[in-house]
């Protein structure tokens, strides 16, 4: 019984130690992330509420090295529960999908050739690290599950049909050498919620050290900001709203202020570019930069209005 108070002690102690370091913290989520953007390929328009997309190129590149990896069956795939599925089973799967949906009848030969420029969207297993003392972060992922996208239309509101493929577990890089990766340059930008129990002492961090001028930080296109005043201005929120006068008996436009605080930040849009080793199929996230997020309404979030990189440099 002494033994086991003790472990719990020991326990505690060292969650404490380590959490008044406030080094880091990681959550685990499961994060779909969409690569590419209809508005943009279609009408050269970029949505930043959304993402940046990858360019056809890196986007088909990227499948063709998983694709390839899967149809010579150097790596195991599996289901949503980790159960190991046949190749078999995904080929018909899609060729059903294909039929059903689109009229398409699709040789077993060339199923994955064909649908290399389909696969727009992946599901990833990962970890967020998120470092107090510069305001850093770093993914992990465990696994992902590469989508099969379908567009019908390229609407407001898209309509797409989309059929997840299989799970990829990939193992680490037993070498010490460093492997040949696909490093793709174009930007990722995906919205990752705060959540408790690191979302306080992040944003803390991130509001103390604003304030006191620890970390630079820019406007959302990335350009420097004119006067400190600037910045403090985005930390207020001015509210209008129409006011009854009954002794004029005439409507009067005022307006409230109110500060943001810091468990006002509940989500940030992260942007990132990805690279991926063709010999284990570890895909690896380097994070570039990330907008503080507020306010969840009907459109999503709303912007802090400020760019932070990632470990305080440019």
């Amino acid at each position: 019984m002494k033994k086991i108070i003790l472990i719990l002690f020991l326990t505690i102690s060292f969650g404490a130690k380590a959490q008044s370091y406030g080094e880091y913290a990681i959550e685990h989520e499961f994060h779909k992330v969409g690569v590419f953007n209809p508005q943009w390929e279609i009408n050269k328009i970029l949505n930043p509420v959304k993402y940046e997309h990858l360019t056809g190129y890196f986007r088909e590149e990227l499948a063709d090295i998983i694709l390839s990896a899967v149809k010579d069956k150097k790596v195991k795939i599996y289901d949503e529960r980790k159960r190991e599925i046949t190749l078999d089973t995904v080929i018909k799967t899609i060729i059903a999908f294909e039929k059903d949906n689109f009229g398409i009848e699709v040789g077993k030969d060339s199923i994955f050739s064909y649908i290399k420029k389909f696969v727009s969207t992946y599901q990833f297993e990962e970890f967020l690290t998120y470092n107090y003392k510069n305001i850093s972060l770093s993914k992990q992922i465990k696994a992902y599950c590469p989508y099969l996208v379908r567009y019908k239309s390229f609407e407001n509101e898209t309509d797409t049909l989309q059929l997840p493929l299989f799970w990829i577990f990939p193992e680490e890089n037993p070498d010490n050498k460093i492997p040949e990766l696909l490093n793709i340059p174009d930007t990722v930008l995906s919205a990752h919620s705060l959540k408790y129990p690191v979302q306080m002492p992040f944003s803390t961090s991130l509001f103390s050290k604003i304030n006191k001028d620890e970390i630079k930080v820019f406007k959302t296109n990335g350009d420097d900001f004119n006067t400190k005043k600037e910045i403090e201005n985005l930390f207020i929120l001015e509210n209008t709203f129409v006011y009854f006068d009954e002794q004029t008996e005439e409507e009067q436009i005022r307006k409230s202020y109110s500060d943001i605080l810091p468990e006002d930040i509940i989500a940030l849009r992260i942007a990132e570019n990805w690279s991926i080793n063709p010999q284990t199929l570890e895909i690896f996230k380097n994070i570039q930069y990330y907008l503080p997020l507020y306010q969840i309404d009907e459109k999503g979030y709303t912007q802090l209005g400020i760019r932070i990189y990632n470990k305080n440099q440019k």
